[in-house]
């Protein structure tokens, strides 16, 4: 009994430092400077996520402690004209964690996406810099406003293997929406995996979706509306480097309900084999299931993510991840806290648990 005591205190400790949290609410107006018409525009913004995880080990003997930075990103936005936007923020992602050493991760803040982007119509725009590639709906969604604590476990298999950072890479590419926003294409070309001496094909990703309803035409994709907008988005996307390629299809539909609450619902699939050109990505198939819902009278967000790893090889032991969680949305997006419980079961290996809360903050 003394035992468990000692190991429920720091998640009683934390919960009671958030709960102080909530009592301040910021403000949400924007930072903004603009010319006298409008034309051109300055705008800056945050987004801190301030995280407490509780994980077993491998062995599930023990278990892993940490209180930690999870997301710390400054944001600024530049519209120089009608037609002529710029979008870049910075990251020092889990701030402070502990390392597999013993010592804290103290890495440098980076610069985490830089988009240019020149729209000539709506229909035909081109993004070039450091930007998120298009295999699927949560590979493309913002980390501002997920449903679940964050994107799932699989999303971004690719990203070591091939040198990404969190799913981005440089390069350059066409977006455009057609019959009336409801048609969405993305297709670029990008550095990719360069090998020795830089003689590496490029990579080449990209995305077709069909807006059922409520077209979005952004860049990056939202997350749960909280019960405001009804969309239905279906999609396929595409990666591809020499012999490395991935392919899959998603869904997500965000639909308010009668009262102002809202359901909102995400399934992502897709397919990885990463060849004899990137063999740290064995033929796998990764699913991701996300469904919630938003009760606004008491702003409480309760969901279910799940995801699932398989392999086509059983020397790779397949895993699948299961968490439910809550939300307490504060103030939306721009504060909220969400707390999490986890199961971690790979074949083979303890089933292991996962706890984790995390406080956000918000304004852009």
């Amino acid at each position: 009994m003394e035992d468990a005591s000692k190991r429920l205190a720091p998640l009683v400790l934390v919960l009671a430092a958030l709960f102080t949290v909530l009592l301040v609410r910021p403000a949400t107006a924007q930072l903004q400077v603009s010319n006298a018409d409008g034309s051109m525009s300055l705008k800056f913004g945050v987004l801190g996520q301030a995280q407490a995880e509780f994980l077993d080990t491998a062995t599930a003997k023990d278990r892993q402690d940490n209180l930690f930075i999870r997301r710390l990103r400054l944001l600024g936005g530049f519209k120089l004209n009608d037609k002529l936007t710029i979008f870049v923020d910075t990251d020092s992602p889990n701030l402070g964690k502990g390392n597999p050493d013993g010592t804290k991760n103290n890495a440098d803040m980076y610069i985490q996406d830089f988009i240019v982007t020149y729209a000539f119509a709506k229909e035909f725009q081109i993004d070039s810099g450091l930007l998120l590639t298009a295999e699927s709906y949560n590979h493309t969604q913002s980390a501002a406003t997920l449903m679940a604590i964050d994107y799932g476990p699989y999303t971004f298999t690719e990203s070591a293997p091939i040198t990404a950072r969190v799913g981005r890479d440089y390069g350059i590419q066409a977006r455009g929406y057609l019959a009336d926003d409801h048609i969405e294409y993305r297709g670029g070309v990008f550095q990719g995996a360069r090998g020795v001496n830089n003689t590496n094909e490029f990579r080449y990703s990209g995305r077709l979706a069909f807006n059922v309803i409520g077209p979005q035409t952004t860049y990056t994709y939202r997350g749960t509306s909280l019960g405001k907008t009804q969309s239905l988005t279906i999609g396929f996307g595409f990666d591809h480097q020499q012999d490395f390629h991935s392919y899959g299809g998603d869904l997500f539909w965000d639909q308010p309900i009668p009262g102002g609450d809202g359901l909102t619902v995400q399934a992502d699939y897709t397919q990885w084999d990463g060849g004899t050109f990137l063999t740290a990505i064995p033929k796998q198939k990764t699913t991701l299931l996300e469904v919630g819902y938003y009760a606004h009278a008491i702003k409480l967000l309760p969901y279910v993510q799940y995801a699932q790893e398989n392999f086509d090889l059983a020397k790779n032991p397949d895993e699948k991840r299961t968490e439910v969680g809550i939300g307490y949305y504060i103030n939306g997006h721009n504060q909220n806290i969400k707390f999490g419980y986890g199961k971690i079961d790979r074949d083979g290996s303890p089933k292991r648990n996962q706890i984790r809360l995390q406080y956000q903050v918000y304004a852009f």
